[in-house]
């Protein structure tokens, strides 16, 4: 019994529970789009191979 796992067992309670988690992450400003998620991972990646060039050079 140990392993059992929280279920929710009210029908649309999964989809009220994610909004719910989106909206405290936008309060807190971790909540980002995919879009903005995407740009700053190609942000990030670019800096890391500028500066690994720079290292280089």
């Amino acid at each position: 019994m140990a392993n059992k796992k929280n279920l929710l067992d009210v029908q649309g309670a999964s989809d009220m529970i994610n909004q719910y988690k989106e909206e405290m992450a936008h309060e807190f400003g971790v909540h980002h789009s995919v879009q903005e998620q995407d740009a700053k991972a190609k942000d990030m990646t670019k800096t890391i191979q500028e500066e690994k060039n720079k290292k280089n050079d």
